[in-house]
């Protein structure tokens, strides 16, 4: 039975995951559960199914893969990993790998801090000005590699892309500086396996990258 990925209908925590799964070309359900419209924004859907997933920690995403269910992103990522061998065939390769996931886990955390609040318009402008700091190190990081653990890709990449995409999204040329990160960009959209993906129907190229809450990115950006 293929394995179940549940999550919004949005890009959020969800995309890197799907990436990972097209690049290794799995027969996946991708479940995406609609939220409905201001100024409610009805989690209906998903609360239908939520405590009856059989799911010990019940939230989005989630992972069911035959007796296997799991919540919590850094958890389906780590199995996904395993599974698909995604981690690092060395003991560099997987400290480099759970080391960048940590870090894009930080700046993802920041972005969504300033995007789900209210004070959108007053927080947009300092995120906007710390950003060549956290790309910085991120460039510094990846160095003259072609992924961000050395030669192999990992599943940390998959996450760094989808955040680097959407902050480019975010604050247009905010990574002109940094050769090696569109390359590293680039260079991901070339594998076969998820530039099809990427140019399929399913893709959300321009969001919605985040929850129809958001202040920014909950719906398709022009």
């Amino acid at each position: 039975m293929a394995p179940t990925l549940g999550y919004w209908n949005i890009r959020g925590l969800a995309n890197g995951i799907r990436l990972m799964l097209h690049y290794k070309e799995v027969d996946f359900e991708d479940k995406r559960y609609q939220q409905g419209a201001p100024p409610d924004f009805s989690r209906e859907e998903w609360l239908k199914d939520k405590f009856n997933l059989g799911l010990d920690f019940p939230n989005l995403p989630y992972l069911i893969d035959g007796d296997l269910k799991m919540t919590e992103t850094s958890a389906i990522y780590a199995y996904l990993g395993r599974k698909y061998a995604l981690c690092g065939s060395t003991d560099e390769a997987r400290v480099r790998n759970d080391m960048v996931y940590s870090v894009h886990v930080s700046h993802r955390s920041a972005f969504s801090a300033v995007v789900y609040n209210k004070e959108f318009e007053t927080l947009k402008g300092p995120f906007v000005e710390s950003l060549p700091g956290r790309l910085e190190s991120l460039s510094k990081f990846l160095g003259d590699h072609e992924y961000f653990a050395g030669s192999e890709i990992v599943y940390a990449d998959f996450c760094v892309y989808d955040l680097l995409d959407m902050l480019n999204v975010f604050s247009p040329g905010c990574l002109d500086k940094y050769d090696n990160l569109k390359a590293f960009l680039a260079r991901v959209e070339s594998l076969p396996t998820v530039k099809k993906f990427l140019d399929s129907d399913g893709y959300m190229k321009r969001g919605p990258f985040n929850g129809a809450i958001a202040q920014w990115g909950g719906v398709v950006v022009p």
